[in-house]
């Protein structure tokens, strides 16, 4: 498969994800707006500094700024979105993840038809501007404790299908897609994944030992001809320790299903 393997973490582990041997960072896009021009500056310096690169974001709109209901304002996410994707291009980033349960949960006045037609328009919208900066977006599923929308593969997909940008793909999390019980098939029905996040179903923490639910999505991505990123989005005790041992298990079964 050879795969390339990352954590979504922050500025302050930069050395300790290089120095466990992993390919890249995911930062928070949303954290990353959120600064001022001179912390962002130094931001950039201390990622040059590192020794190693910002591949992937995720976190595309923070929990404050609505995008859909009658709460979304279109200018505001506009300005928003060119602040962040131009940060993005400065740090070297070309992928962000469209999570943000939040900014894109239905409020009450909502049937689902009206919430994804809007999520439809936000997300070319979106595509659009990315698209000026060379960035694509990938669409992830999120369990219902996160948000009323989108909350299984084949919704994504759906997502995906009906905004109709090259620029628009794929996520696929197992956290999520165990959390809500959704069969290891949908990955294999889905496909076309652009970038893929990991972590346990109990917890939410990284996958430091082998494990069967761990290995089913191995298998399924390799029946998908999967070889891209894998981002660990999780919890951890010791991240020192756990980075290291994830890593190796992550490659361990990368390496089993290339040899196979």
């Amino acid at each position: 498969m050879t795969m390339r393997f990352g954590i979504c973490t922050g500025l302050d582990n930069l050395e300790l994800v290089a120095s466990s041997g992993f390919d890249y960072v995911e930062l928070s896009l949303a954290s990353l707006s959120a600064m001022t021009d001179e912390e962002f500056t130094k931001a950039v310096r201390k990622v040059q500094a590192s020794g190693i690169k910002v591949e992937r974001c995720n976190l595309l709109f923070p929990k404050t700024l609505r995008v859909i209901g009658l709460e979304a304002r279109p200018d505001a996410i506009r300005d928003y979105l060119v602040l962040a994707f131009d940060r993005m291009r400065r740090l070297g980033a070309s992928m962000v993840v469209f999570g943000s349960g939040k900014s894109r949960s239905l409020d009450a006045s909502q049937s689902y038809v009206e919430g994804f037609r809007e999520l439809v328009g936000i997300t070319r919208m979106t595509a659009d501007i990315a698209n000026e900066y060379g960035i694509t977006i990938v669409i992830e599923e999120l369990n219902r404790d996160e948000t009323n929308m989108i909350n299984s593969l084949v919704e994504a997909a759906a997502l995906v299908a009906a905004v109709d940008r090259d620029n628009v793909a794929m996520l696929a999390d197992l956290y999520h897609i165990l959390k809500e019980n959704e069969p290891m098939e949908h990955v294999t029905r889905v496909r076309d994944f652009k970038h893929v996040h990991i972590a346990t179903s109990h917890g939410r923490c990284f996958p430091t030992i082998k494990e069967e639910e761990v290995a089913s999505f191995f298998k399924a991505l390799k029946v998908c001809g999967y070889n891209g990123t894998m981002s660990i989005e999780g919890r951890c005790e010791h991240l020192e320790k756990d980075a290291r041992l994830a890593l190796e298990v992550l490659r361990s079964y990368d390496k089993e299903l290339s040899d196979e």
